[in-house]
């Protein structure tokens, strides 16, 4: 197989570890071409231990950071080249082996631009394109920028051309082999928008967000030990942007305030990583400053630690109640499923964190500022033993799904 990801482990990125579990479990050789990267030292531990992980052949080209210029939007012109070269060399790396197998992946897009220039040139291949977030459509892209500023207006638009460029999907979809989502919400998000679902049904597979047993990083959550504290921790890693709003949250959060005086002696939120700054005036003015805590983002190890010593996981979910699909899946929900701890899922019916978090019995679930008063009261009186079966999860359950065998 020879896999044109754009980037690849042992960088440390939630699209990375995607392709890997979806990757290593095929009894096949693998050649990897990708961009260079910043490696994670806990990752590459892991991968060094990983036996699975020595069929995979990796060649790097240009830096990711110049190719891919999504916070470094002077760099754009650099950028355009080193895409360009990527996919022309794409083609060259492919034809100097022998593969049945092409695989690329959405993220970043330009995977899937070298995948179209080699299948168009070599349509014996089976091309499996691979997908975890819809870019045709997307929300995201319709942010309202009106009170931002000229520099941030310049860095989304380069991110959104770079990052979140139709084209990328739509070549994929149209003329790949086999099609892989994370979830049917997600799945049926992005095809509906082409003529011929139903032809693109048949080709498409669900491969879902998985954990490896094995690999210490999760056997660690999944060993973690019951808490039970006095005051309750309740905590959300991840970023705060877009459509995942908290303003129901928060007016919750400030009315049961008034209605519980003693509030934040029974429980205490705490939000790592990016939060807008709106936000964070309501918080200010809300009077909420001691039981929505702010901090800064945190590495992944500590994000494990944090979690393993919380009560509580919160999921900010992206929220668009007046669509029929939402089709974004946070992958933090593999690992808060596996600590197996009271969640509190700030979700809209229509998606599929709303249905997972249901299917595995959670019912402090919903959007509604009513609906999130009476989950955080339940929460904090709730002393249940939390238990289900993890075998959805677990990333060897799906080694057929890519090769038909």
């Amino acid at each position: 197989m020879f896999v044109v990801p754009g980037s690849f482990v042992p960088y440390n990125d939630t699209v990375t570890l995607l392709n890997y579990k979806r990757l290593r479990d095929l009894d096949l050789d693998i050649d990897v071409f990708c961009f260079r990267a910043k490696e994670d030292p806990s990752l590459k531990e892991e991968l060094e231990k990983d036996e699975k992980f020595r069929k995979f052949h990796i060649r790097y080209t240009s830096d990711l950071d110049w190719a891919i210029p999504r916070n470094y939007p002077l760099r754009l012109p650099v950028g355009l080249i080193l895409m360009n070269r990527y996919v022309l060399d794409s083609l060259k790396e492919f034809e100097k082996g022998s593969y049945k197998y092409l695989f690329t992946s959405i993220a970043p897009g330009i995977g899937h631009i070298a995948g179209n220039l080699i299948k168009k040139k070599h349509p014996e291949v089976e091309w499996i394109a691979s997908f975890s977030d819809p870019f045709k459509g997307s929300p995201y892209k319709k942010e309202d920028l009106s009170n931002r500023s000229i520099f941030y207006k310049i860095a989304f638009n380069v991110g959104a051309y770079c990052l979140y460029n139709d084209r990328y999907e739509e070549l994929a979809v149209k003329n790949a082999d086999k099609q892989i989502f994370i979830c049917e919400e997600q799945r049926d998000f992005t095809l509906k928008q082409y003529p011929d679902y139903e032809k693109l049904l048949e080709k498409s597979v669900i491969y879902p967000l998985t954990y490896i047993p094995d690999w210490k990083m999760y056997s660690d959550l999944l060993n973690t030990k019951k808490v039970s504290h006095q005051k309750k921790t309740a905590v959300h890693l991840g970023r705060l942007y877009g459509l995942r709003k908290i303003d129901s949250f928060l007016e919750a959060l400030r009315e049961l305030n008034e209605e519980i005086p003693d509030l934040k002696e029974k429980i205490v939120f705490h939000q790592y990583s990016e939060i807008q700054p709106d936000d964070v005036k309501k918080i200010n003015g809300y009077g909420l400053k001691e039981l929505f805590i702010l901090h800064d983002k945190v590495t992944y190890l500590e994000s494990v630690k944090i979690m393993k010593e919380a009560d509580v996981l919160v999921l900010f979910d992206t929220l668009m109640p007046e669509a029929e699909i939402q089709p974004y899946l946070p992958s933090k929900i593999v690992e808060y499923l596996m600590l197996k701890k009271p969640i509190l899922g700030i979700c809209d019916d229509n998606s599929p964190s709303y249905r997972i978090l249901k299917e595995y019995g959670f019912e402090t679930v919903g959007s509604k500022k009513e609906v999130i008063k009476k989950n955080i009261i339940s929460l904090i009186g709730d002393e249940r033993k939390i238990d289900y079966s993890l075998e959805k999860l677990n990333n060897d359950t799906y080694d057929k799904l890519i090769i038909d065998k």
